[in-house]
């Protein structure tokens, strides 16, 4: 029982640190996001948390079931308030664009990441650092655009939310290829065509169903069928292995063509100027700085470089062609360069599954943050020109 309270006593500690150092730091202009991510790899257990617990004897300072639950309720409102900010605009508007920019956009990072290290790390390595390369964030793109709805942003958060569901194709594909010793073609190609097909078929009968059934509700009971939809299509989905990140955006665009959908924004946002910044703070709590060496740092660099370079040439092209504008299409290529809490969870699989060493985990942990910051800086600074 006694966890229970610590877990709350962290859940404050990390939302009250987040907002000193967001506070702090705008001084000197740097986006919310950094300053939280910042904010946990100070005060996680890996940090001065850990010398915390060291001199109070016991664990203060943790990422328990607990905390990392609040974390993971808040990352799910973030795509949901999303969703429900932006609708279906943005996939109608970016169109075909969207989704070849999200394509190639996953697909070069993945290729590139495999053929440079499947010699020297061998096969399996080179898949899931090549699939870590390939991951946008669509929680951390989501969160940098909050509030802006510009042209440029339409065509990154269609080119986010279709990204989420190469990069679940990418993995799936690759955990096949390493959980069976032949390749089995047929095996591989249902599976991608089942996860696209299932998709658009819950997108198109949640668009569909939901908003009426909204709109005929009475006003006492739209928070509470607002939360069963966004948990009930969450539970749903992830069961038929999709991630929540993906459900969340269903279910906030769905939301979003209901007549009561601005009821349910000014409840979201304050929910979330609670609970948001929790997210990318555990995020950053998750970070082991003790464990990141010369080598670790040396190859987090590469990968870095490697990420942002070949997402933007899978990014441009397209953006150009949606945007007509050269130096628009380069702030929206570096927008989706961010690969936040996704390249965390492929590292972890792979870790998991020993297709990665300590040291392969821990510079894509690394080259996630960078990449994340890299992504936040820019939208900072050009927000006004996406």
């Amino acid at each position: 029982m006694e966890e229970i309270y610590i877990a709350l006593f962290d859940i404050a500690l990390f939302i009250f640190i987040a907002e000193f150092f967001k506070t702090q730091l705008r001084k000197i202009d740097l986006p919310d996001l950094v300053s939280e991510l910042i904010a946990g790899m100070i005060i996680g257990p890996y940090a001065v948390g850990g010398l915390i617990n060291d001199i109070l004897g016991f664990h203060l300072i943790t990422l328990d079931q607990y905390v990392l639950f609040i974390s993971e309720f808040a990352v799910i409102l973030i795509i949901f308030a999303s969703g429900l900010e932006h609708g279906l605009s943005p996939l109608k508007e970016a169109g075909i664009l969207g989704f070849m920019g999200a394509t190639f956009g996953a697909l070069l990072p993945f290729f590139a990441g495999y053929f440079i290290y499947a010699n020297s790390f061998g096969s399996n390595s080179a898949l899931f650092l090549g699939v870590s390369l390939g991951a946008t964030s669509l929680a951390a793109v989501a969160y940098l655009i909050e509030g802006i709805n510009t042209k440029g942003v339409k065509f990154l958060i269609s080119a986010s939310a279709v990204d989420d569901i190469v990069d679940l194709i990418l993995l799936s594909t690759v955990l096949i290829l390493i959980k069976n010793s032949t390749i089995v073609i047929t095996s591989i190609s249902l599976r991608i065509v089942s996860l696209i097909v299932i998709w658009l078929v819950i997108l198109f009968l949640s668009i569909t169903i939901i908003p009426r059934i909204a709109n005929k509700l009475s006003d006492v009971y739209i928070e509470e069928f607002t939360m069963l939809v966004l948990f009930g299509l969450t539970l749903f989905m992830v069961y038929l292995g999709y991630s929540p990140i993906i459900s969340a955006f269903v279910a906030g665009v769905s939301i979003s063509n209901s007549l009561k959908s601005e009821k349910i924004k000014e409840i979201v946002t304050i929910v979330l100027s609670v609970f948001g910044p929790m997210f990318f703070v555990t995020v950053g709590a998750e970070v082991n700085l003790l464990l990141i060496n010369l080598n670790t740092l040396l190859l987090a660099l590469e990968l870095t470089s490697i990420a942002t370079i070949f997402k933007m040439l899978g990014i441009m092209p397209f953006a150009y062609l949606y945007i007509k504008d050269l130096k628009r299409a380069m702030i929206i290529a570096l927008g989706m360069v961010p690969r936040g809490e996704t390249g965390l969870v492929v590292a972890s699989i792979g870790l998991s599954l020993n297709a990665l060493d300590q040291n392969e985990f821990e510079s894509i942990v690394f080259m996630s943050i960078l990449t994340t910051v890299i992504g936040a800086l820019v939208i900072k600074r050009y927000s006004h020109q996406l």
